[in-house]
């Protein structure tokens, strides 16, 4: 008796195995057009852009991780005009200049040799 039930139940199973694997790949297969809409062909029409978007503004977190990335590069880098030189004025200095709360807009000096002289960080105005 405990072998008919057991069989039965091993049969049940497997019915149910083999019923949930063939309904999963008959309904993948009946996506395949939507996917094939994706694909670039000759007749995909491209949209260019030509307007230069708006500068993504930093927050003031975003800010102090530039400022412990960038102080290991040693650029001098301005925050609302005050000057951040060395790793230590990193670390006194950014939690009192920086709010966290705040966006910011970045712009970057280059030289003439084309490297970075220096970054300077402004509140953004809203």
């Amino acid at each position: 008796m405990i072998k008919s039930i057991d069989t039965y139940l091993g049969n049940a199973l497997a019915v149910i195995l083999t019923m949930t694997a063939l309904a999963y790949t008959f309904w993948s297969m009946t996506e395949w057009p939507d996917h094939y809409k994706l694909v670039p062909s000759a007749a995909t029409v491209f949209v260019e852009q030509t307007d230069i978007p708006e500068d993504v503004p930093f927050t003031g977190a975003q800010v102090v991780a530039k400022l412990y990335q960038l102080s290991e590069d040693n650029i001098p880098i301005i925050v609302d005009g005050f000057l951040f030189r060395t790793d230590e004025d990193v670390r006194l200095y950014q939690g009192s200049v920086v709010s966290l709360r705040e966006l910011y807009e970045w712009v970057v000096k280059v030289d003439t040799d084309g490297k970075v002289s220096e970054i300077s960080f402004y509140r953004k105005e809203v």
